[in-house]
């Protein structure tokens, strides 16, 4: 067996002071985490060229309960921290002080009743949103059971609050500051809620107005602060459904954290939300050649750069802020993705996929380093590990924001009370021509 003597031999030792070395953290479908390290190829591979990271799996000693839903990484109580959601409906808390020795050391573990998760029921439940912020632990399944987790200074000092927001979720997230989070799903349209005051509202406050039924009006639940509007109707005036896969915010600045959302649906398309300039989306993209919709969106390494997969092996990079056509697109994929990553700081993008490859991607380099978007060529990979089982989630673990791997605009970061780039680009209609019209000449008749 190639892959299973492949697998056992003796783990790299990565390094986490280095910021060009992609480091990776993998959870799978058989409830185990998995480091994944690499080491640049003295010579190219002779059976791909492109090859040219060889990359090596370590499991790491923490007991595998049941598959693994969600893996999130942040800091808390001043120490970075990894949550790893199971689906039993337990949640773990690790320490990364010895992540490098292959240990991850539970700081703290909970799990939740029966009634707030079902697991062994014919329709087990989901978790659908997991991220660690300064504020808490926010988690949440699909049936809109939020729950912020605070942790103490001992392993059993942690302290929970709850809430409840509308049914049939799909994706929900933290903003990157922490201070906001939004979700989308099955006839709920995107949202934007405020965190510290959907938690001040009691359960029964916000259950009274049946969030699990689709909204009539513009009246807001406590706490939300921002709905959207449903696109326009399509070509035969029928309503489009909604039906939100993914979402992803595309600002990392603190002031403007939580303006900008993309998020992507069942029916192929991708529109861009600015919470700032009203409820319809700022910016649509859409393309036929995706089979079965958009699966899964990620912000991308570059500003204005959103990655985007479809529920069968397409790949791709696409700019909203005008092109109709996709920055690039990813080959040697194989698979279904199930999970995206990029890490800025290294310049390469982690994707897992159903065929049990975990594969590390490399995107087009600028022309021009003065013009980000003028890009050459496709996105390749440069390295891959068949891993046993397919990925659920995927993480970095090294990023540093001084680090050069890519090409990054750091010189349009908004200032307080400046308006940033999106604010600057012009409206274009879908239907505008390119070239000036021509005059034609009628012909005479005979």
């Amino acid at each position: 067996m190639f892959y299973a003597a492949r697998f056992k031999e003796q783990p790299l030792t990565p390094s986490l002071d280095s910021p060009m070395t992609p480091l990776w953290l993998s959870a799978d479908a058989n409830g185990l985490l998995k480091l994944i390290s690499s080491k640049k190829l003295d010579q190219p591979d002779l059976k791909d060229p492109s090859i040219k990271f060889a990359l090596e799996a370590k499991t790491l000693t923490v007991e595998a309960r049941s598959p693994i839903h969600r893996v999130a990484l942040g800091v808390h109580n001043e120490q970075k921290l990894v949550a790893v959601a199971y689906a039993d409906g337990s949640t773990r808390i690790l320490s990364t002080s010895k992540l490098v020795e292959g240990e991850l050391a539970t700081v703290a573990k909970w799990e939740e009743t029966p009634k707030r998760f079902k697991a062994s029921n014919s329709s087990p439940d989901r978790w659908v949103g997991l991220d660690v912020r300064a504020q808490g632990i926010l988690q949440s399944n699909q049936r809109g059971q939020v729950r912020l987790t605070k942790l103490g200074s001992d392993k059993d000092g942690e302290t929970s609050h709850t809430c409840n927001v509308p049914m049939n979720l799909r994706h929900l997230a933290a903003s990157p500051s922490g201070a906001h989070f939004a979700y989308g799903g099955t006839e709920v349209n995107l949202s934007l809620w405020s965190l510290e005051k959907s938690f001040q509202q009691s359960a029964e406050t916000v259950s009274s107005s049946k969030p699990g039924k689709r909204g009539r009006g513009d009246q807001l639940f406590p706490g939300e602060i921002w709905r959207a509007k449903n696109v326009a109707h399509d070509n035969l005036d029928l309503r489009q459904p909604v039906d939100i896969t993914s979402l992803s915010f595309l600002s990392d600045t603190e002031a403007n954290a939580h303006h900008q959302i993309a998020i992507g649906n069942t029916l192929g398309a991708v529109h861009h939300y600015d919470t700032r300039k009203g409820k319809k989306p700022a910016g649509s993209w859409q393309d036929s050649r995706m089979s079965g919709g958009v699966a899964l969106v990620e912000k991308g390494i570059r500003d204005h750069e959103l990655y985007i997969a479809d529920s069968s092996t397409n790949f791709w990079a696409i700019d909203l802020r005008a092109s109709k056509e996709p920055l690039y697109s990813m080959k040697g994929l194989s698979g279904k993705v199930t999970s995206i990553c990029a890490s800025p700081s290294t310049g390469y993008v982690g994707v897992g996929a159903l065929d049990r490859y975990f594969r590390l991607l490399d995107s087009p380099v600028s022309v021009d380093s003065s013009q980000s978007d003028n890009l050459q060529g496709h996105g390749s990979v440069v390295g891959k590990l068949y891993v046993t089982a397919s990925p659920t989630a995927i993480i970095p673990l090294v990023e540093d924001a001084g680090s050069k791997a890519c090409t990054v605009l750091d010189d349009v970061v908004a200032k307080d009370g400046e308006e940033d780039d999106w604010n600057n680009l012009q409206e274009v209609s879908s239907d505008e021509e390119d070239l000036a019209p021509t005059s034609k000449k009628r012909r005479k008749k005979a």
